[in-house]
């Protein structure tokens, strides 16, 4: 069963990178937050079926994580549209932190997002790890925060959500590896909302292991 699960997890996280590969489309967000949004109900409802199948508490509280700092890099903009500015992909850089402790299951996120067109994003949200097996991980996870265009793409508002899914390989010692997709918008709260996606891959490292603790 749980490798049957461990498939079903890879095969949907390919099924929404492949869906990247559209070159042009109208400049509308929904899209891309319903498709992460579906893929996201689908791994926590799989993942709460192997829990129920191992006989595992669905409703107790997640297990104690470390502190741990990420690092991911990639690109800006990967799906194009058909807006004067749908075309400015960007190199993207990402420092987030994933912080010690547990809200029910969810682990509290803060990050940063840099890129070299001078765009800036500091947001804070919560992330959800659901484990196929020992090593694979699979964290549906959302945030909100500030946005500056800077010589990037303009989004429409300061204030943009982005809600996303990381696919990982957990290593002995807690370090991760994983590529990450996630879809940043307004929720229409500004005149327009294009929306921006991105695509990085991320190197999560306990904080232990990199002050020597």
């Amino acid at each position: 069963m749980t490798r049957t699960m461990t498939r079903a997890a890879v095969a949907g996280l390919a099924a929404l990178l492949l869906a990247t590969g559209t070159p042009t489309r109208p400049a509308q967000a929904d899209q891309d937050f319903n498709m992460i949004a579906a893929a996201s109900l689908a791994i926590i409802g799989a993942g709460m079926i192997g829990d129920h199948i191992r006989g595992n508490d669905i409703w107790a509280e997640g297990p104690e994580e470390p502190a741990r700092i990420a690092f991911g890099v990639g690109a800006a903009n990967v799906r194009h549209d058909n807006e004067a500015d749908g075309d400015l992909t960007s190199a993207l850089f990402r420092v987030e932190g994933r912080l010690p402790v547990k809200l029910w299951r969810f682990t509290p996120i803060v990050g940063l997002e840099l890129t070299d067109r001078g765009s800036f994003y500091g947001y804070g949200g919560v992330a959800l790890d659901v484990f196929f097996g020992e090593r694979v991980v699979v964290t549906p996870n959302a945030a909100l925060g500030y946005y500056n265009a800077g010589d990037g793409r303009d989004l429409g508002y300061p204030l943009e959500f982005r809600t996303g899914i990381e696919a990982a390989w957990q290593f002995e010692g807690g370090s991760r590896l994983g590529l990450a997709y996630h879809h940043i918008s307004n929720a229409e709260l500004g005149e327009r909302n294009p929306g921006i996606e991105t695509l990085t891959v991320n190197f999560a490292v306990p904080l232990g292991a990199v002050f020597g603790d």
